[in-house]
């Protein structure tokens, strides 16, 4: 894997930088359909070291965007994200 992308994990409460990681992020598509009709699309996944803070529903952003982590898969020397991205002003709010 190519850790070459900066990946900064966000706090819930006010979305400012918690953690700066490096990790490998892939175009990826992926549907999640919940009860009430929603289906999400992902766009992207990343590959992130086991020793990060990343927590499922948590924000990351990278680059300018934001983006919220819909689903986490541990592995046994890394983590996989796959990330939804939110709206542009979403993280002005």
């Amino acid at each position: 894997m190519f850790y070459d992308t900066k990946l900064e994990i966000l706090d819930h409460a006010d979305l400012k930088p918690v953690q700066l990681i490096m990790a490998d992020v892939q175009p990826y598509r992926k549907s999640f359909s919940f009860e009430d009709g929603y289906t999400l699309e992902t766009t992207y996944r990343a590959f992130c070291p086991l020793e990060s803070l990343l927590q499922s529903n948590s924000y990351v952003r990278i680059g300018k965007d934001v983006f919220i982590i819909l689903d986490m898969k541990d592995w046994s020397d890394y983590v996989e994200l796959y990330l939804y991205r939110c709206k542009p002003d979403f993280a002005w709010r």
